[in-house]
């Protein structure tokens, strides 16, 4: 049943005059004679009394009228929604934080979201990299964030957001804080504290044994905000990127041979259509500091690279 016959249909009982329901539905009195008859041969019956200056709806239009109002009503609430969608007025921005990934990149453009788009909610989903890539693959989640390039997935499409460099966290008391920078070396003679998810913990073990060097032992935190109170108790020294912030009682100290990059980015799947929640926030996050918005007028879905 196309929708334009219950338009109709439903301005003829409303009016009971079908020049007045043409009128109304801005068409030919002869077009919407014609659609009623469609929606009568659809039906089955007749669905109005057509007698001079008394048309009126027969048993069947009657019994018809409420539920061809229903639907007419749920697709003006359908068409105002998705204008509300496109709007950015009821939609929900959803994207995954691999654990360990700091968020510090993406304050400010999380802070240019909600100001620009109030009515938008956000979901931040924190897992591991790889659940997040297949999620992402699936189409279980359309943006996610990420410390390195995955090689191996060609299907992503990458966009880097913020570099940071790595740094050893350290204890203010620890006999190491006294120098501005320390030597990769000096890791050997320590217990290195990393999370459980440190992107950047496989490189320094590498150039370590390329040196012939090992750590003493090694402490796993499974979060990386439980590698603080170990590196703050003295237990051993941390690994961190320059997008966490610094607690109480604790220092970052270059590494003076070493000088390790973090690239986080934002990946999305390659060929896929974004949504206008995350095409709003990609377009945020890779727009140039000082560069204004262009104008929002309705937000429509856009390919991913």
């Amino acid at each position: 049943m196309e929708m334009h016959l219950v338009r109709y249909f439903v301005a003829l009982c409303e009016t009971l005059n079908f020049t007045r329901a043409a009128e109304r539905c801005h068409v030919a009195q002869s077009s919407l004679t014609r659609a009623i008859k469609l929606l009568e041969e659809e039906l089955g019956g007749p669905l109005f009394h057509r007698e001079r200056n008394n048309t009126h709806p027969t048993e069947l239009g009657r019994l018809m009228e409420p539920h061809l109002e229903e639907v007419l009503d749920q697709a003006h609430n359908a068409r105002r929604r998705a204008s509300a969608f496109f709007e950015l007025e009821t939609a929900r921005l959803q994207f995954g934080v691999s654990r360990g990934v700091p968020l510090g990149p993406l304050d400010a453009v999380l802070g240019r979201y909600a100001a620009d788009y109030p009515e938008t909610e956000i979901h931040l989903i924190d897992d591991r990299a790889p659940a997040l890539r297949e999620a992402l693959l699936r189409g279980d989640l359309e943006v996610i964030l990420l410390p390195l390039r995955a090689t191996d997935l060609d299907e992503l499409h990458y966009h880097p957001i913020a570099e940071e460099r790595v740094e050893i966290l350290l204890a203010a008391t620890h006999p190491l804080a006294a120098h501005d920078g320390i030597e990769l070396a000096a890791l050997a003679g320590e217990t290195v504290v990393t999370c459980e998810t440190c992107p950047f913990r496989p490189t320094i073990e590498d150039r370590l044994g390329q040196a012939g060097l090992t750590v003493r032992r090694r402490i796993v935190a499974g979060e990386v905000d439980w590698l603080r109170p170990f590196v703050r108790a003295g237990l051993g020294v941390g690994l961190r990127s320059t997008g966490h912030g610094l607690a109480e009682g604790l220092l970052a100290r270059s590494l003076v041979d070493l000088d390790l990059i973090v690239q986080s980015q934002l990946a999305t799947r390659r060929g896929r259509l974004y949504s206008p929640p995350v095409k709003a926030f990609i377009d945020l996050a890779l727009r140039p500091r000082g560069r204004q918005p262009e104008s929002r007028a309705r937000t429509g879905a856009s390919a991913a690279g």
